[in-house]
């Protein structure tokens, strides 16, 4: 951290501004003796306290900019399962305190919607609603806080990963129906109108008017519920409008409308919550930054209301609870908090894609790649220690489940370590004794060898840590 907090004084203000995500990667469990070190490694570790039971997944933290684009591994644990929620929050404080002690300015977290995840969240703002009814002030529900050490209290909002809820809105289609209104009109979307698009547009293999589709993307024995890409290829303005075509012909079910609303909707809304360009590209006014005058504002109100009205029901006619509704109503808030958080300091652009779980997957991706598709919690140490050391930590991993990132690498140079002070300069004016020449001949300086001891000696020791 103290390597971290050095960088960040090199920051403009307005570039320390950053966000917290988390998430945990499945490890294969066993156990591995490290004859160097003398321990035994797969344990579950969350940092303040061991326990005798196997690990299988570890918890990852990062840090990432939002207006400078850098992303910065922080911190690991490992545990069994899931972490539990009030693990999470020990942890996910630690974190936020650390951070903010070197300079940078936590904003948001960001997480998927996990029931750990939303039950830490839940806690935090209980919390924070306790805390102002317990001191008889002003609670706003927009933020939750997080006490420093010097209690001073920082406000958060938290936003869940956009990609990981257009899958999750796409595999809950899958087994009910979903009910919404807008413009006052009751539309119901449904699989099924997706599957007879997919069969009417495979009659003429020749002239497929959506090459995308295949079978991965709408049968439903086939599709591939991890998949955000296929997700958002089955919820776009080309299904939607070759849908509404068909279905105003009669060549399909007319009420296939409805699904093509809802193709349409979340196309939009995706857009506006993952965009990555400052200018309009291909006619996606929503895939841009967020400005003052820009459309994602009327578009965040609109969606609201939509939101507000969806329901999932289940083949038996049933309405089903399904917490992602209210996780999308909680992000376009958090957005629209956001905005006007970094607006307030001058901050008037902000790019959506800078907050979501990219930079985590593609590490995630690059931990795979450098040890094995599935390590264990040694090789996930090793693995971790390269990247970060190294700087490997790429914008994108083949065959990840993410797109590019546009990070443009870490925060934290770990060249720090290396640098020696310079030693004091001796004056220029020699002092000669009386009796000895004035020709003297130099001798080889012993602080540049023992500075290249010294490299070869740390660069060693490093090396056999990592294996």
């Amino acid at each position: 951290m103290s390597v971290l907090k050095e960088n960040v004084k090199h920051l403009k203000p307005s570039e320390k501004f950053c966000s917290i995500l988390s998430d945990e990667v499945c490890l294969s469990s066993g156990l591995s003796y490290d004859s160097v070190t003398d321990p035994i490694d797969g344990f579950v570790d969350t940092g303040y306290s061991k326990s005798q039971n196997i690990a299988d997944h570890a918890l990852v933290f990062m840090v990432r900019g939002i207006k400078k684009k850098f992303k910065q591994p922080i911190a690991y644990s490992f545990c069994k399962g899931a972490t539990t929620q009030h693990e999470l929050i020990r942890q996910l404080k630690q974190v936020i305190r650390c951070v903010h002690q070197c300079g940078l300015k936590v904003v948001a977290t960001i997480s998927d919607q996990g029931s750990a995840n939303c039950g830490a969240i839940k806690i935090l703002n209980q919390e924070t609603r306790s805390y102002y009814i317990k001191n008889e002030l002003p609670y706003n529900d927009e933020f939750y806080e997080i006490e420093l050490e010097n209690n001073e209290r920082l406000k958060l909002v938290h936003i869940y990963d956009v990609p990981h809820l257009i899958k999750c809105i796409r595999n809950n289609l899958i087994t009910k129906d979903l009910v919404f209104t807008i413009n006052n009109d009751v539309k119901c979307a449904k699989l099924s109108h997706l599957v007879d698009l997919y069969n009417v547009d495979n009659a003429i293999p020749d002239c497929k008017m959506l090459p995308r589709l295949t079978d991965q993307h709408i049968i439903p024995e086939k599709i591939m519920k991890m998949k955000v890409k296929n997700a958002t290829q089955v919820f776009s303005q080309r299904v939607s409008s070759t849908m509404n075509f068909l279905a105003s012909r009669n060549i399909i079910s007319s009420d296939a409308q409805h699904t093509a609303s809802l193709c349409l909707f979340f196309d939009n809304l995706f857009d506006s919550l993952n965009g990555n360009f400052d200018k309009v590209v291909d006619g996606k006014i929503y895939r841009t930054s967020v400005k003052k005058n820009s459309p994602h504002h009327q578009l965040w109100a609109d969606s609201l209301k939509v939101l507000n009205t969806m329901r999932f029901v289940g083949r038996n006619g049933k309405n089903v609870s399904v917490p992602t509704i209210r996780s999308w109503m909680t992000t376009i808030r958090a957005f629209q908090t956001l905005y006007k958080v970094l607006g307030s300091v001058g901050i008037k652009s902000l790019l959506p894609r800078n907050l979501n779980q990219d930079s985590l997957e593609c590490f995630f991706g690059a931990i795979r790649n450098v040890g094995s598709a599935n390590p264990n919690c040694n090789a996930f140490t090793s693995a971790y220690k390269t990247l970060v050391l190294n700087n490997l930590v790429s914008s994108h991993s083949p065959g990840s489940n993410c797109e590019e990132d546009f990070a443009e690498g870490r925060l934290a140079q770990f060249k720090n370590l290396f640098m020696f002070s310079k030693t004091p300069s001796t004056p220029s004016d020699k002092i000669i004794a009386a009796d000895l020449p004035l020709t003297i001949h130099q001798l080889p300086n012993p602080t540049s060898y023992l500075r290249d001891q010294t490299h070869s000696y740390i660069a060693g020791f490093i090396i056999k840590k990592l294996n």
